[in-house]
């Protein structure tokens, strides 16, 4: 069955002499995988279609009882040309890519899940008042992702009562890795043991993001994180991840942090 969609490029690899496996993630069907023949040829059609972080639209055979699907056409649908020119915006661009590559079961549909990826991409690469603020996306691109994922934090209630917590009770808390709630500041001590402790600033980022929906994604930009709580919150993220599945998907976006300067 002949399909197009658009798609945007996970990941690419060698194949053959002259050909790609694609990893994409489209909106019509979730992820997929596809061989891209004679894409590595000095004059192939696909031209920068097929680079990682390309928005395109792809038309490819879908074969039934395959996982590899073979691409007829593909052109770009939305060009994302500046995140090739700035290493910050490449580099949380590919965390974000990684992450989507790492958690998605093949073909499973969730077209808001797309809108969620292209729209992260897209402001990485148009929105100048991000500047300087890349790391500060990937981590509200974090947090709507284990919503999509089925674990989503719920950091504005105790873990223990579900009453409201307001950062400014207590200096620090202790987050649950079951739910990212945290417990209120009297049951610290006994939480320890199964938590993540947080200081009250980093906590007050956390709710914030997660009011932050999709169409607001500009809204982060108003937000200017402490390399401290942007390491807090990162470190919080990865344990969170590895709780809910068994797969790593921080490793380039733990470096990325790791390698944050303090102004």
């Amino acid at each position: 069955m002949l399909v197009t969609t658009e798609a945007i490029i996970l990941k690419s690899m060698k194949y053959r002499d002259s050909s790609k496996i694609l990893t994409v993630y489209t909106e019509q069907f979730g992820k997929c995988r596809l061989v891209a023949n004679g894409a590595r040829k000095a004059k192939n059609k696909f031209g920068t279609a097929l680079d990682p972080t390309a928005c395109s639209t792809l038309t490819f055979y879908k074969h039934p009882s395959k996982d590899l699907h073979t691409l007829s056409h593909a052109e770009i649908a939305t060009p994302m040309r500046n995140l090739q020119e700035s290493f910050e915006r490449l580099t949380a661009a590919l965390a974000v890519l990684e992450a989507m590559q790492t958690t998605q079961h093949d073909e499973e549909s969730n077209p808001e899940l797309y809108t969620l990826l292209k729209t992260t991409l897209i402001t990485l690469n148009n929105h100048h008042a991000l500047e300087g603020k890349e790391t500060t996306l990937l981590l509200w691109f974090q947090v709507r992702l284990a919503e999509y994922l089925g674990f989503a934090l719920r950091p504005s209630v105790c873990a223990e009562t579900g009453e409201i917590l307001a950062p400014e009770a207590a200096p620090e808390f202790v987050l649950s890795l079951a739910d990212g709630a945290p417990y209120s500041p009297a049951l610290n001590n006994t939480a320890l043991k199964n938590g993540f402790r947080m200081e009250a600033g980093a906590l007050a980022v956390l709710q914030r993001f997660s009011a932050i929906n999709v169409p607001s994604i500009e809204r982060v930009a108003q937000y200017n994180l402490s390399p401290r709580q942007h390491q807090q919150l990162a470190d919080f993220l990865a344990l969170y991840y590895r709780y809910h599945i068994d797969r790593n998907v921080t490793e380039r976006t733990r470096k990325f942090f790791r390698d944050i300067r303090e102004p």
